[in-house]
């Protein structure tokens, strides 16, 4: 079945923290599959009136969602029992690589280094005090780095994590690595140019990542030939060792001497204008409308046994 005649399902929006940028990923995929000549059927998760009329109707679900719902496996799972056949990771891999501690167990075991790191709640969180700083404490399971923070001195920042906790009830504590930052896409079983991200802000947070101009993106990142393809080979890794499929970006930080480690996978990154996976596509010669389409592509051919 030639690609155009099949109609795709666009999943954007849904009722997660990254909802906002969820729909701007969708609205940019659904326009360049459009572009493409490819019937295409904008469907968002919150209503589920929507959802019931409209998946019976696609022949692929392109999941643009972000965050709990999207990439948590909760929508894999919905979509594998309707037998609707999806781009993107399982059920499976995507609860693994949404959840930053059982990730980083997974790393630990696959000897994939990863920043010293614990996880505290209301019970136990004086004990930071201890931590080695600078480090982040981020939420267990969130993206776009809602609720990520510095702690440079623990006093001063205790009130703050007091707060994170009525929100989150467990965050992790992660060592600050003093490096460079990088993220590495993934296409199929193809690592992407590496990208180093120089945010203008303390770190690269919510505000660095959806706002122009707030952080330089250097592609393909400016590294020794060794340090590329050591990159390069341990995001694919990662990718192996989640269980991931089709696509992912890896993010990455060096210390000083040039050694990388991980911070986590993302299983449906970005898909907005500012979004580095189709920074680092169009940097390897994929236009954006065409790296929709090859996802699209591999969704179906699982679909008919062929993937």
């Amino acid at each position: 079945m030639e690609l155009k005649r099949l109609r795709i399902g666009v999943l954007a929006g849904g009722e997660s923290s990254e909802r906002e940028i969820s729909l701007r990923s969708g609205k940019a995929v659904l326009e360049a599959l459009a572009r493409s000549g490819v019937s295409v059927i904008p469907i968002d998760p919150k209503n589920r009136e929507e959802v019931e009329t409209s998946l019976p109707k696609i022949d692929v679900a392109f999941l643009a969602l972000h965050g709990i719902g999207g990439e948590d496996g909760s929508i894999q799972e919905e979509l594998e029992k309707l037998k609707v056949p999806y781009v993107g990771s399982g059920p499976e891999g995507s609860r693994l690589a949404f959840n930053k501690v059982q990730a980083k167990q997974r790393f630990e075991e696959a000897g994939i280094p990863t920043p010293f790191w614990r996880t505290f709640n209301k019970g136990n969180w004086r004990e930071l005090e201890n931590f080695p700083s600078p480090f982040f404490v981020k939420p267990v399971a969130d993206g776009s780095s809602i609720g990520v923070f510095l702690v440079e001195d623990f006093k001063n920042s205790a009130e703050k994590i007091i707060h994170a906790l009525q929100t989150y009830g467990e965050l992790l504590a992660e060592e600050k690595i003093q490096g460079r930052e990088f993220t590495v896409g993934i296409i199929g079983k193809r690592a992407l140019p590496v990208v180093e991200l120089k945010p203008k802000g303390l770190f690269y947070d919510y505000r660095c990542k959806y706002t122009p101009g707030m952080t330089d993106y250097l592609i393909p990142a400016p590294l020794p030939g060794a340090w590329r393809k050591r990159f390069e080979r341990t995001a694919l890794q990662v990718h192996q060792v989640l269980g991931l499929r089709d696509f992912s970006r890896v993010d990455l930080v060096t210390d000083l001497r040039g050694r990388p480690f991980i911070l986590e996978a993302n299983t449906i990154p970005g898909f907005t204008e500012l979004s580095l996976l189709p920074k680092a596509a169009h940097a390897a010669g994929i236009s954006f409308e065409d790296l929709c389409l090859r996802l699209v592509k591999m969704g179906w051919k699982r679909r008919n046994g062929k993937a």
